[in-house]
């Protein structure tokens, strides 16, 4: 255990506990204005479950239009320290995190024993409160595939001008007038402060022909870019605050340490929804609306414990069916990433010491600095693999300036659940400046899904993702080895020193850098990158 191992237990040790102290006092506090203060009505126009990304938006939305809303969030307000971008990491595992864990998987993560931490905000803000803050839109052929499976609304043309509504992008940008709005609620910016090392990835880019700009724009079919961050003078913003603050107190009620437990139905139709709060349960009604905002894990455990689901499954765990619909809790998708870690020249990486020198603390109060980073990811791009067939992107890159060596084994590799055998393998890179090329299986084949585990609303529901158990996907993560192979051998890498670690623990045997190693290293260090989707059918369905 050398000097920086016991400053950064100095100074990384406290924060869980601050955290969880924040945590606690609001609960406290909640609690006991509860006690002493009358109830809230119990009918509404629009019942919104969930306070998180989406949830904030549509509560505010609805709001701003003159309805009277009730967001209902089973968080509490998040506390200050968790608006500082640089500490992003400690918010995973902490009680502003439902922290899901994934069913073994057979052929994935298999170096933190095939199981996947699934992240989500138990906060005002939900994820927006967790998540590394950056602000990546999709593909224009996305929309318009939805477009033209009669979703009535959702292509390109369609949503653009809502994206730009709710935007304030900050930066000096080309073409900003056509992709980005000004003046909104939901600040973003390239400018927040980046691991130097960036500027490589970037240079790295163009010398394989990519070209740098905006990928939320001209470049979404290919090309790199310094990340775009959703943050304002360096202070995480989270959707709560952005879009659905400014109406509390008005026509918007919020309600916080309130878990929904079902949507209540009269004739199959939608009327209310039961809640527990500190020990009591309570029933609210809307006079138009119930939305359910939970998520791709927690709004299909709703509408199952709710009776909406395969009659069977319900059954199974004690539910009574009231409406057959074996879709819900299906279709799970979700992004997975393959860290490739390289070491590189000191200073031009992130400094976990950082937050200790003074100069940081004056930097931020400026809103600058290395506590502004986005968690170590500068950069990121859009590529096409050697396999993919698609016009759109099947690979997207996050360009890191840390790896889970960076903090000692404080954070990252806590978070990322590996097994103890694999540190010895990052602890011999603890004494360099090291980064990850993390390629991102942005079109996965693999399906999987959500169900109940049981009846009882509080018991996390069972997450099976399947990681790939299509081949395709595999193949798609080989073909993007080879690419990131490739960056790292590039003239602007070199110039910075850049070194591929050594062969891991779990692969060695298969012989470094074979196509058998690779496979191997994939199942073992492929992990999810916490963008879950599909598990609620959006606009026509067959109900």
């Amino acid at each position: 255990m050398n000097i920086s191992w016991w400053l950064l237990l100095l100074t990384a040790g406290p924060v869980p506990f601050i955290l969880s102290l924040c945590y606690f006092w609001s609960w406290i506090t909640s609690y006991l204005t509860y006690l002493v203060t009358s109830p809230p009505p119990t009918t509404y126009d629009y019942i919104v479950a969930g306070a998180g990304s989406a949830g904030c938006v549509v509560a505010g939305r609805l709001a701003e239009a003159g309805h009277h809303v009730l967001l209902i969030e089973a968080g509490g307000p998040s506390p200050s320290l968790a608006h500082i971008p640089g500490l992003v990491g400690f918010l995973q595992n902490s009680p502003l995190d439902w922290a899901y864990r994934t069913e073994v998987q057979e052929h994935a993560s298999l170096g933190a024993g095939g199981v996947s931490s699934w992240p989500r905000g138990k906060v005002l803000g939900g994820s927006s409160m967790l998540n590394y803050m950056l602000y990546m839109r999709g593909n224009s052929r996305d929309y318009d595939e939805w477009r033209d499976m009669g979703l009535e609304g959702w292509g390109y043309e369609d949503v653009l001008p809502y994206f730009k509504k709710s935007e304030d992008f900050e930066s000096d940008i080309e073409n900003k007038h056509i992709y980005h709005g000004v003046g909104a609620e939901l600040t973003v910016t390239k400018d927040n402060w980046k691991e130097p090392i960036t500027d490589a990835y970037l240079k790295a880019g163009e010398e394989l022909g990519f070209k740098v700009g905006d990928i939320n724009g001209e470049l979404q079919d290919g090309g790199f870019t310094p990340s775009h961050v959703t943050m304002t003078k360096g202070y995480r913003t989270g959707t709560f605050k952005a879009f659905a603050e400014k109406f509390v107190g008005s026509n918007l009620e919020v309600l916080t340490y309130s878990h929904v437990n079902k949507v209540v139905l009269e004739d199959k139709r939608a009327v209310g929804v039961e809640l527990s709060r500190f020990g009591n349960t309570k029933l609210y009604r809307a006079r138009q609306e119930i939305i359910l905002c939970a998520g791709t894990v927690g709004s299909p455990q709703i509408l199952m414990l709710s009776g909406i689901g395969d009659k069977d499954h319900l059954r199974e765990v004690g539910v009574e069916p009231v409406h057959h619909l074996p879709e819900v809790g299906q279709n799970l998708q979700d992004h997975l990433i393959l860290p490739i870690n390289i070491d590189f020249q000191d200073g031009l990486g992130f400094d976990p010491l950082a937050a200790l020198y003074p100069s940081t603390l004056q930097e931020y109060l400026t809103g600058g600095g290395p506590l502004t980073s986005s968690g170590g990811c500068g950069g990121l791009a859009h590529v096409h693999s050697e396999v993919n067939t698609d016009p759109r992107p099947d690979i997207q890159y996050h360009l890191a300036g840390l790896s889970l060596a960076t903090d000692q084994g404080f954070v990252l590799f806590k978070n990322w659940g590996m097994l103890p055998e694999s540190w010895p393998w990052y602890a011999g890179h603890t004494d360099k400046t090291s980064g990850m090329l993390v390629p991102t299986l942005s079109r996965p084949a693999s399906r999987g899904f959500i169900k109940l585990r049981s009846s009882n609303p509080a018991d996390h529901p069972i997450i099976q993702p399947n990681y790939l158990t299509v081949q395709k996907d595999m193949d798609t993560l080989l073909s993007a080895v080879n690419l990131t192979l490739s960056l790292i051998e590039t003239d602007a890498m070199k110039a910075v020193g850049a070194q591929l670690w050594g062969s891991d623990p779990f692969c060695d045997h298969l012989g470094f850098k074979s196509a058998a190693y690779w496979e191997c290293y994939i199942k073992h260090f492929v992990t999810t990158v916490y963008h879950p989707v599909g598990t609620c059918a959006m606009g026509l369905v067959l109900d």
